[in-house]
């Protein structure tokens, strides 16, 4: 029987950084880590699209947002498809996935979102995160959401454990897992452990 396993993601501007983990704190596995692009190559949707789009007029700022969304969903999808065949050859079956959460809501109006600059740091996030949700739950994943700062009290509460023991564990990891193990490894597979909770 195929053992039960868990993405966890940390999210960036344009890519988002994987862990895929398997077992329970004390016992655990990291059984893959990549990081995953979340719009296709080259120069055919800017990165930082929300900051291209308050340079243009009102209808082509929407048709680029419009074409980043599709296009970073899709990217998301084919990404989030290849990893999920890749852990099922290892004979894992992963069936939910942990992601941040926003810390502000995005106002629906475009124009009030290219009106101010931290905005548009806030819509580029919501715009990822909604990539890979969406890809995950296309996946037939649960998704299993927090703000990335409390993440660490949730997945260790879930494990009937400190935050600080769990914390310990996971740096622990890079013994057998190796470089690179830094912050978006080790926060994506907190995110992991809390899609991995016990009874799901």
């Amino acid at each position: 029987m195929a053992a039960p396993a868990a993405l966890g993601f940390r999210l960036h501007t344009g890519w988002a950084a994987l862990v895929a983990v398997t077992g329970e704190p004390g016992r655990l596995e990291v059984s893959l880590r990549r990081r995953i692009e979340l719009l296709p190559p080259g120069d055919s949707v800017p990165r930082f699209v929300y900051h291209e789009a308050s340079k243009l007029p009102a209808s082509q700022a929407a048709e680029l947002v419009q074409r980043a969304e599709a296009a970073s969903q899709e990217t998301a999808r084919i990404a989030v498809k290849d990893v999920l065949a890749h852990l099922r050859s290892l004979d894992l079956a992963v069936t939910a996935a942990g992601i941040p959460s926003g810390s502000r809501p995005v106002p629906p109006d475009l124009s009030a979102v290219l009106r101010s600059h931290p905005m548009f740091h806030t819509a580029e996030g919501a715009l990822f995160r909604q990539a890979v949700a969406s890809a995950c739950k296309g996946c037939g994943l649960a998704v299993i959401s927090v703000r990335e700062r409390e993440v660490w009290l949730n997945a260790a509460s879930t494990w009937g454990l400190k935050e600080a023991r769990l914390r310990q564990q996971v740096d622990g990891l890079r013994k057998s897992v190796g470089a690179p193990w830094g912050t978006d490894q080790k926060t994506a597979t907190a995110f992991a452990l809390l899609a991995l909770r016990p009874g799901q």
